[in-house]
């Protein structure tokens, strides 16, 4: 290898490790199509809930969503476009190397040929060789000649190379300029877009700002609400732990006399084997759960917590709210058996379905497509979500619970 390839190939090799990899740029298509897609879904929601021209916290909620989505968006084309101009700026000082190995290469090969024309008649290779006094002198002369044509051939051909590469490399040039003009575009338009949705989220909050007293009020009604659900699940719950504890004292009973033994103290028992397996199996699904309704925003997180927008709202949840379409069949997350299905007054109807120790509980549903006792299979339909008239509000509520314990139903479904 020459001087002169030895002299780009750092740069070469420096200019495709600064490249996205094939595999990134697949993974950053996709993060961009899967957020254009959350943003075209959540405008859908927001048109649905404004043809009722009555504001909400949620129409908040979901505008942020959009607003969070859309900056993501922006940051991934800002990226893209800095990658770009480091291919720029690295293809530039490239093809400029290029550029400069060339013509050394062509200036040297021009020298070569020049001499070798000069003493063309001096140097007239087999002359040359049977001119020579003895054989020795005549076997260098010949070795010589060989490694002088071979001389010629490799910087004919290096020449050609970087001929090759400075093409190859002012095209991608060209490829690159063209695709951030493209990336330029998009993302100005985004920001376009973000702007507007910057704007009505300001709009709704400063209209909702000045209801607050009657927003106080309806939380206050769902709040009470929570409280008749959270009575109601917690007695489902006590009812599903006597039962329980009945089943694993039988179990065990039955395996004391199969050995021969005496039964443990039914104070001693929890739950029956076979519950636990069904425990084990939901726990080992955290974090990978299906969502109750294919598409969705969730526009109340779990626990206590201050509207980000509005501060002297404080929020309250046992499990999360997911704003969804009108008419959605809201899902089981998992396999297991109806524990209740009941309604809430205000409240709308419910299911608690049991997995083991675990229970999902769905309310807000307007109908419901399951009995108590009814074994369900993961992604199956227990009912219909309820859209309440008064704001075109359509959400389903999810909880979780482990025994008496709630938990935060984010943890345990898929991202």
């Amino acid at each position: 290898m020459s001087a002169c390839v030895r002299k780009f190939l750092p740069l070469l090799l420096i200019f495709f490790a600064l490249q996205l990899t094939a595999q990134d740029k697949v993974k950053l298509q996709q993060r961009k199509k899967a957020l254009e897609k959350e943003i075209a879904e959540t405008n859908k929601l927001i048109q649905d809930i404004s043809k009722d021209k009555t504001l909400s916290l949620s129409q908040i909620t979901i505008l942020n969503k959009k607003i969070k989505d859309r900056q993501e968006l922006i940051r991934l084309y800002n990226n893209e476009i800095s990658s770009i101009n480091t291919n720029i700026y690295e293809n530039n000082k490239t093809i400029s190397n290029l550029q400069q190995d060339l013509k050394l290469l062509k200036d040297n090969y021009a020298s070569i040929i020049r001499k070798a024309y000069i003493s063309r008649g001096k140097y007239v290779p087999i002359i040359y060789i049977f001119s020579a006094q003895n054989f020795n002198q005549a076997f260098r002369r010949m070795k010589y000649l060989q490694s002088f044509n071979e001389y010629r051939r490799k910087q004919a051909s290096e020449i050609q190379l970087v001929q090759e590469a400075l093409t190859e490399k002012t095209a991608m040039l060209r490829t690159d300029l063209d695709s951030k003009r493209v990336l330029l575009n998009n993302e100005q338009s985004q920001q376009k877009e973000l702007d507007k949705e910057k704007n009505e989220k300001e709009k709704a909050v400063q209209s909702l700002s000045k209801k607050e007293k009657q927003l106080k009020k309806d939380l206050e009604k769902k709040q009470a609400n929570a409280r008749k659900l959270d009575a109601e699940i917690k007695r489902v719950i006590e009812a599903e732990i006597r039962k329980e504890r009945e089943r694993a004292a039988a179990a065990a009973k039955a395996a004391a006399a199969a050995k021969g033994e005496k039964a443990p103290a039914a104070t001693t028992l929890r739950v029956s084997p076979e519950t636990k397996l069904v425990s084990d199996k939901f726990e080992s699904n955290k974090g990978r759960l299906p969502w109750p309704v294919d598409k969705g925003i969730i526009t109340e997180r779990f626990g206590a917590h201050k509207h980000p927008d509005m501060p002297n709202i404080v929020l309250n949840n046992n499990g999360i709210n997911i704003a969804t379409t009108k008419g959605a069949p809201v899902k089981a997350i998992f396999e297991g058996d109806v524990a209740a299905v009941f309604t809430v007054p205000g409240g709308n109807k419910a299911v608690i379905v049991r997995h083991g120790e675990y229970l999902s509980v769905y309310a807000n549903l307007a109908e419901v497509s399951v009995s108590q006792g009814n074994k369900v299979k993961v992604g199956q339909t227990l009912g219909a979500v309820f859209t309440d008239s008064d704001d075109n509000k359509t959400e389903a509520h999810l909880e979780i619970w482990k025994d008496k314990t709630k938990l935060n139903p984010e943890d345990w479904i898929a991202r």
